[in-house]
């Protein structure tokens, strides 16, 4: 009941950090169960200090965010040993229904509390809690439940199963589904179960329901792998607050210097921070890049904060001098990333500044480093909140995951001088097509053209929309469309997503127009023809439908793509032609991306069909009546793994895809069609 393409994408995501990344700091989950299996025993003496012992390596996974479950349940076992004992054996009995379980130990805890202390605190024990001590006691039926990681990952995997808040018993029972069919594709997976079992030591537990396996790969999804996580500030004293020191910069000033929504570091020459160890690492690196002639050198603590400890929803201000001159705030949208493409500042932390002007607050004093974590400044913080009390118009923030040039380039079979070429073109000219044979990947690239040069997969500012000879200006800009009683003006795709982007001109917008050359252009742009050239971009025109002067925004870039092997489609006008650059997109199977592809498929029958359709596209390439806009494309033979890759599978690729389109090709040549199936079918034996 989800995508499955969406998770093999993540699984396969997963596998390539699972070593160096994700397993370095996640191990202590595997340790956590094994500690706890061998530790555990429910009639010891002291219940209290085993139950303490039984959960000394659950780490952050009991305690984290100012929620303290393991503390509080452990005090409380001081206190009421006896009960706590109950409480816990009930929990762990299997005749009950799980559901009950739960709800009964949340009640006993709360009771518990009440008659420990006299103070309106909180036991702790939430659904989240109490499912852990289910996993540590049987690792190979449950998994780790948390409302707002499965709802990640529900909506990453485009999952049918829905999580609402206050929904409590369905909310598990549809965690628990859907965590079972990711188990049971995870363990088909032979490679990530070998990575697993090529890391596991002694002090793990050997998982083998790979129940954990599962809660990992759900943590990372759901934290690492996303397309968007929305994060909403709480703006209190425990969200963290940093100061970004301005000196010398009015308000003016500062508002072009962050118009493009980061915060920079200028310390490009130490490379990426992310990869260095210790703040200690950081000083001595900064250190001989200064003695190499750097006219600068940061404080390693404040290089430490940017790089590693500011994360998403942070609220940074910056401020002006040394008075308590404020010149904005904003909230942090990204991890650190490090960008050697930039020309200035490579270190960078995106950010969604919310405010924009020129505030004070009086008989203050403040931090004076370039960047500081004020957060324990009590006072200052809550001035700062009374400063900024009023509501913040969506002050939420949604984070994307990064996407750079080497992504484009590992995902898109081209190499680096055609990928420059191709973003300096759209650049340039703001509207091209992409044209180019069947299965060369056209509209795959144009999304992944448009993330690279936003930095990010940010789908919000990335439209699709695909012509056919039906559609038509009033689907596409503006029409009059029936309701119950008459008939209103409804906008258009194409108009709402200009409007979206001049609401929004600090950042680029792509509106991606797939199989452009199926529909009639005449009569779908209609008079927003002459707006689409670069020079006219912020021009008016009055519209057909509506009294208002309307523009396409400079911000805005159109990537059309074009089947040029469909032979039923007119050529282009030359009104459009002159509007958009066309860039060919070429088989890749040449390129150092397929070819390493090929080399992890390590699969002799593939190389085979690979060889052959190259010698099929050189005759296509050479026929006067088709060419190298003919010729078969890579994606046809994209996206799969070692494991999927048999014969079964080559075969239908052949017989379904390849065949019958040379027999579209060579339609009055048969002894040209029968030769060539008789070759690829050979290449399969």
């Amino acid at each position: 009941m989800f995508n499955q393409t969406r998770l093999q994408e993540a699984l396969t995501a997963y596998k390539k950090d699972f070593v160096a990344k994700q397993w370095k700091n996640e191990k202590y989950k595997w340790e956590a169960v094994k500690w706890f299996q061998d530790n555990w025993d429910i009639d010891a003496t002291d219940f209290a200090e085993m139950l303490e012992h039984a959960l000394g390596k659950t780490g952050n996974l009991l305690s984290s965010a100012g929620n303290f479950p393991a503390k509080m349940i452990i005090e409380l076992s001081r206190k009421h040993p006896k009960d706590v004992r109950a409480m816990f054996r009930a929990l762990f009995d299997e005749t009950t229904d799980v559901f009950e379980r739960i709800e009964a130990f949340k009640e006993q805890s709360r009771i518990l509390l009440k008659k420990t202390s006299a103070r309106d605190i909180h036991h702790f024990q939430t659904e989240n809690a109490i499912s852990i001590y289910l996993w540590l006691n049987n690792p190979n039926k449950y998994y780790i439940y948390k409302l707002s990681e499965v709802k990640n990952i529900a909506a990453e995997l485009e999952s049918t199963y829905q999580f609402k808040k206050g929904a409590y018993k369905e909310n598990i029972s549809n965690f628990m589904h859907l965590y079972d069919e990711i188990n049971a594709i995870i363990k088909e997976d032979t490679e990530i179960v070998k990575l697993l079992q090529s890391q596991l030591t002694e002090t793990c537990y050997p998982d083998p329901e790979l129940k954990t396996l599962t809660v990992d790969i759900g943590f990372y999804i759901s934290r690492h792998y996303n397309r968007s996580t929305v994060v909403t500030p709480k703006n209190n004293e425990r969200t963290p607050h940093y100061w970004l020191y301005a000196p010398g910069r009015d308000a003016e000033k500062w508002d072009e210097f962050y118009a493009s929504g980061i915060m920079g570091l200028g310390w490009d020459e130490v490379g990426d921070l992310s990869s260095f160890p210790s703040k200690k690492a950081i000083n001595e690196k900064m250190q001989q890049v200064y003695e190499e002639g750097a006219s600068y050198k940061n404080s390693a603590h404040m290089t430490w904060l940017f790089s590693h400890e500011i994360k998403p929803g942070d609220i940074v201000f910056v401020k002006k001098g040394r008075m308590g001159t404020i010149l904005g705030r904003g909230i942090i949208q990204s991890d650190y990333t490090f960008d050697a493409t930039r020309n200035a500042y490579k270190n960078i932390l995106r950010v969604k500044w919310t405010h924009k002007g020129d505030w004070t607050i009086p008989d203050t004093m403040f931090p004076m480093k370039t960047l500081t974590d004020i957060t324990p400044y009590n006072d200052l913080v809550s001035q700062l909140r009374e400063l900024f009390e009023e509501d913040y118009p969506d002050d939420r923030v949604t984070i994307y995951p990064p996407y750079t040039k080497e992504d484009f380039i590992h995902e898109v079979y081209m190499n680096k001088s055609q990928y420059a070429s191709l973003a300096a073109l759209l650049k340039k000219k703001k509207n091209i097509i992409l044209q180019g044979a069947p299965g060369v990947g056209k509209t795959f690239v144009s999304k992944r053209l448009a993330y690279s040069l936003m930095s990010e997969k940010d789908t919000e500012r990335v439209m699709l929309v695909q012509f056919h000879q039906s559609y038509s200006y009033e689907d596409f800009i503006m029409g009059y469309r029936p309701t119950k009683e008459n008939f209103e003006i409804h906008t258009g795709a194409f108009y709402d997503f200009c409007k979206k982007a001049a609401d929004d001109n600090e950042n680029d917008y792509y509106c991606i127009i797939d199989e452009i050359n199926r529909g009639n252009l005449n009569k779908i742009f209609g008079e927003l023809f002459m707006l689409l050239e670069a020079d006219k971009r912020g021009k008016e025109v009055r519209l057909l439908y509506k009294d208002e002067n309307f523009s396409v925004p400079p911000n805005l870039y159109l990537i059309g793509t074009m089947n040029t092997a469909d032979r039923s489609l007119a050529m282009l006008d030359y009104a459009l032609r002159r509007r958009f650059s066309f860039f060919e997109i070429l088989p890749g199977f040449d390129t150092d991306g397929f070819q390493s592809y090929q080399k992890e498929l390590s699969n002799e029958k593939f190389d085979n069909v690979i060889r052959c359709i190259k010698d099929l596209n050189d005759t296509i390439a050479k026929d006067e009546t088709l060419g190298e806009g003919f010729c078969i494309g890579h994606s046809y033979f994209c996206g799969l793994t070692p494991e999927e890759l048999n014969d079964e599978a080559l075969s239908s690729i052949v017989e379904y895809d390849i065949i019958p389109l040379i027999k579209e090709y060579w339609f009055d040549e048969p002894a040209k069609v029968r030769d060539w199936s008789e070759r690829l079918r050979r290449a399969l034996q």
